[in-house]
């Protein structure tokens, strides 16, 4: 059973600095967890202690339970400069070089697509909008992050370990030491481009608006898609080169190859208006781009791209056709014209977002997804593989979108927006969705809203925390003075306790001019206020929908409030499933996570989001060894191996005791998780970072499979991929 006074708390994160703009959180498929701000990228990896889960018949706590969760963080500048030497690695390892600038030469952009600011190269670089990309793009199969700026250039941030290191190889914890800007697309950075470019480099002379990952194609491999400033939407294959898998090649360099595929016109069918027009009205977002799931057939797997135009969401259909070979470019379709379309009146900042779930509907496929426009949610559904319906050129006011109905006037724009992900075998009528408003005030109750049944998801811990805040009240005085709390305290705990609604406590106030009192007889004096309202900057969701976190801001009522800070507040399900009050019975209660989450994501949502349990995802504790290996073929492959190899010391034979293999000199080493082999050097193991075993590296493996098994077993390790054989989990380096 897992003791939870052993699991790192999840406590509220604390800023001194605000988003620069809506959206501004994006959770990984590893529950790794990134916040933009206007000077700052806060990075979060998650830390789960070696322990989880298990009983500690010392103490009866865990070790390391001192520091909350999401304590391992960085914060990087995100006042980026789009250098030229950002790609020298990525134009190296595609045998292209790039001219660098002279030593004490500074680079100064010279500006990229129109507008008096961009086209002059006068933005200032700050980051609008991060998100994670599918898992496999980084080193050990991880995800990377990019994060688009106002100079117009998406840039990628990850990890890069250098092979040749030994320090790394002895790593034992994931750090930030190798987190590098790896590298760019847009404001003038160079890439390979053997057709195109000269010298084998095309310097990029677009402008990036918005982008956005698909959804996860095969390890390594992913599709990337951007909107240009001339609304052109591109799309680029992306795939990494984890080194060298042989052993006669230890320090090949780990790769990043790009690859433009196609490009399609994204302006949608409203013809263009003048800005001095009297019905002109403001447009644009950076979260234009979203991808919809992949429709997997026998020979081709096929995604719906939905774009937003000037009041427009076109829906392009793109089709990857037979297997993406490592190393080569897909054979990618990208249809003509839009399958479909919707002319909607849409705002500044409008997003489009998708259910992660297909559903059969006779013999078509269909997805479903969320318009915020960004007023008013509207739901759609998208046939995956029907036919094209072409849209002809009109004006816009010949399909009445240019101005939204009465009942969709608002002035609380949405800005954060999740889909839930739905039951198995359960298809409700519309995508069910929470959205956060901008503002929230004593006033105003439409700044949470779900269709989500009340008795399916109870509301969330923040939403409950904001409104506690936003609903009590002080003396006016005591508001504009700031002498009731500090509204931004980093403690805020100590704040929620306090209590401002006691009618009885006599409050002073200051009405034209004069002290007044209150009676004390239960009647609140006339100037008694709300001292706090907040803004909202982002919704997020753990990769298993379990756990919510939420971006704010918190102002004061009475006066301008300019102190740069910002929090994130959590939501999640805890102990909920369970069958009694200490917990018995909750790993057969609670609901199963859902398919394709990785063991981090599947760990995350055991501990934080209800969902399954510690024991299916970690090796027993104090058992003889991983009881079912994850890689059962590689187990086997090494089964008569293992006992054929002698001790490294004194030749003598070796017995494997589970997690362990001793010699009979005594001479005792670890077990590899994946295969049973004794690891017998120092540099030719991996730690996993969620369940702490080591196993053997896939070049290591290939040279004692040469060794004893020749090529057809050397030939069947480098198929294995790079996780952990016990769980499943991703190494520390």
């Amino acid at each position: 059973m897992m003791d939870r006074a052993k699991l790192r708390p999840l406590e509220s994160l604390y800023f001194r600095f605000r988003p620069l703009a809506p959206h501004a959180l994006s959770w990984s498929c590893d529950a790794e967890l990134a916040v933009a701000l206007d000077d700052s990228i806060h990075v979060f990896l998650p830390d789960f202690p070696a322990n989880v889960g298990h009983d500690d018949p010392g103490s009866g706590k865990g070790s390391d339970v001192a520091h909350p969760q999401f304590s391992m963080a960085l914060h990087a500048a995100a006042l980026i400069q789009p250098d030229p030497s950002i790609n020298a690695r990525l134009c190296a390892s595609a045998g292209v070089k790039i001219l660098r600038a002279r030593v004490g030469e500074d680079f100064k952009l010279q500006g990229v697509g129109g507008g008096p600011v961009t086209g002059a190269g006068a933005a200032v670089g700050q980051v609008v909008r991060v998100e994670w990309s599918p898992g496999g793009l980084g080193h050990s199969l991880r995800p990377v992050l990019a994060a688009l700026t106002t100079s117009g250039c998406v840039l990628v941030l990850g990890e890069h370990i250098d092979t040749n290191s030994t320090i790394n190889a002895s790593a034992t914890a994931r750090t930030f030491r190798n987190w590098k800007v790896l590298w760019g697309l847009g404001a003038g950075l160079p890439i390979p481009d053997a057709q195109g470019g000269r010298d084998g480099v095309r310097y990029m002379k677009e402008r990036i608006v918005s982008f956005s990952w698909a959804k996860e194609v095969s390890p390594g491999r992913a599709l990337l898609a951007y909107v240009t400033h001339h609304r052109e939407v591109v799309i680029m294959s992306v795939q990494y080169s984890g080194g060298s898998r042989r052993a006669d090649a230890p320090g090949q360099e780990y790769a990043w190859r790009l690859s433009e595929l196609a490009r399609f016109d994204g302006s949608g069918p409203h013809r263009g208006m003048e800005t001095g027009d009297a019905d002109f009205v403001p447009s644009g977002t950076a979260f234009c781009l979203r991808w919809s799931p992949w429709y997997v057939a026998t020979d081709s797997r096929t995604a719906t791209l939905a774009y937003i135009a000037r009041d427009h969401v076109g829906f392009r259909r793109i089709t990857i056709r037979g297997d993406w070979e490592a190393g080569g470019d897909p054979a990618v379709d990208v249809e003509a014209a839009d399958t479909t379309g919707i002319c909607i009146p849409l705002g500044t900042d409008a997003l489009v977002e998708w259910e992660d779930a297909i559903w059969p509907d006779g013999e078509t496929w269909m997805a479903r997804g969320i318009i915020a426009t960004p007023f008013v949610p509207r739901p759609f559904q998208v046939d995956l593989c029907g036919s094209v319906n072409r849209i002809a050129r009109h004006a816009v006011d010949e399909c009445s979108s240019l101005y939204a109905s009465e009942d969709e006037a608002s002035t609380n724009p949405i800005t954060g927006l999740v889909i839930h992900r739905p039951g198995p075998g359960e298809k409700p009528p519309a995508p069910r969705y929470s959205i956060v408003r901008l503002s929230a005030t004593a006033t105003n109750q439409d700044w949470y809203q779900t269709n989500v049944p009340e008795g399916e998801m109870p509301l969330p811990q923040w939403a409950e925390r904001v409104r506690r805040l936003t609903l009590r009240t002080a003396s006016r005085v005591a508001v504009m003075q700031g002498d009731y709390s500090d509204p931004e305290s980093d403690d805020d705990d100590d704040d929620d306790d306090d209590d401002y609604e006691d009618d009885n406590e006599d409050m002073v106030a200051v009405v034209d001019g004069e002290e007044q009192v209150g009676n004390g007889e239960g009647e609140p004096p006339l100037s008694k206020v709300p001292p706090h309202r907040f803004r909202f900057w982002g919704l997020a969701a753990s990769p298993g929908d379990g756990t919510t976190a939420a971006l704010v801001t918190r102002h004061n009522t009475q006066h301008a409030h300019r102190r740069a800070r910002s929090s994130i507040f959590f939501s999640w399900r805890d102990g909920r499933g369970s069958t009694s009050a200490d917990g018995a019975g909750a790993a057969s209660s609670r609901p199963a996570p859902p398919d394709g989450l990785t063991t981090e994501g599947r760990l995350w949502e055991a501990v934080y989001g209800g969902q399954g349990d510690v024991a299916s995802i970690l090796p027993p504790d104090g058992a003889e060894g991983p009881s079912a290996p994850l890689s059962t073929a590689l187990h086997d492959l090494f089964r008569d191996v293992a006992t054929r190899r002698g001790c490294v010391f004194c030749d003598a034979k070796l017995t494997t005791l589970g997690k362990e293999a001793r010699c009979e000199s005594g001479h005792t080493f670890a077990t590899c998780a994946a295969t049973g082999l004794a690891i017998m050097a120092p540099g030719v193991s991996r730690q996993c970072a969620v369940c702490g075993l080591r196993c053997l590296k896939v070049s290591e493996l290939v040279a004692i499979a040469t060794e004893y098994l020749g090529s057809v077993g050397a030939g069947a390790v480098d198929s294995t991929g790079d996780l952990c054989g016990g769980c499943g989990g991703k190494f520390v380096s």
